[in-house]
């Protein structure tokens, strides 16, 4: 079983860097061509596994194959971003998309329980190393160059995804798809996630409700977690930045 912070989970992390160094040596004398088209095509492989989930789930809720939150809405843009010159989408793929995905998978809530080599666990698995391995390997390969001046953007992305999640999950409520609001990336404020911790950071951020006869402070959701998305992400991205400044600071020479 893939239980979170077991060595079942310590091996389905550490699969990652070695996934990521195996393809970079692999790979790293190819021509640039195919290196650009084998990345292009794990983003695709990415959705074909991701919608087989339709045949290979027999308990699946349909909603389900929405891509929900951060690391759905980025399998759904990343061909797409992949694919643009626009070299912001590139460094979301980077700064937003590789971090989350991560998070993820050093979090993995969702498959927490579920048998190691189950389809939904490979699933994520695959889903999310994908995520992180090809926009790592564009700048391995020094196909790519993240931009520091760019963060005010993925600041700007980020926010964009919250509300769009946000927007989701009400949506499905009010269709009656489901009858609670879904915490994609704890946003309406569950005690319970392990987005709890942005609180910290905005204590004030908080209102009164009443659940039966108990009045309750609970966080503002969506709105709680900006000043800790500041704090932890900004500073973050501006350390994962700086090998980056030296390089575009040598080719500017």
């Amino acid at each position: 079983m893939l239980e979170m912070y077991s060595w079942n989970h310590l091996i389905f992390v550490s699969g990652l860097p070695i996934i990521i160094a195996s393809l970079y040596f692999v790979f790293k004398n190819k021509p640039e061509k195919f290196k650009y088209y084998f990345l292009f095509s794990l983003t695709i492989l990415a959705w074909v596994i991701h919608f087989s989930r339709y045949w290979l789930e027999p308990d699946l809720k349909y909603y389900n194959l929405f891509f929900t939150d951060l690391c759905g809405f980025s399998t759904m843009m990343y061909p797409f971003f992949f694919l643009s010159k626009n070299k912001i989408l590139k460094d979301y793929m980077y700064y937003l998309g590789a971090v989350f995905a991560f998070l993820s998978l050093i979090y993995p809530n969702n498959i927490d329980g579920n048998p190691m080599f189950e389809y939904n666990s490979i699933r994520y698995f695959f889903a999310h190393t994908t995520l992180v391995a090809v926009p790592v390997l564009l700048i391995l390969w020094k196909m790519h160059i993240p931009k520091i001046k760019h963060l005010g953007w993925m600041f700007l992305f980020l926010i964009v995804g919250a509300i769009y999640n946000m927007a989701l999950s009400a949506f499905f409520v009010e269709v009656g798809l489901t009858h609670t609001l879904i915490n994609y990336m704890g946003i309406w404020g569950n005690t319970d996630d392990a987005f709890k911790y942005f609180l910290l950071f905005a204590p004030w951020l908080t209102y009164q409700k009443t659940v039966g006869d108990v009045v309750m402070t609970v966080p503002i959701p969506f709105f709680y977690m900006i000043p800790g998305a500041l704090i932890i992400y900004m500073p973050t991205w501006a350390l994962m930045s700086l090998p980056f400044i030296k390089r575009r600071n040598k080719l500017s020479l």
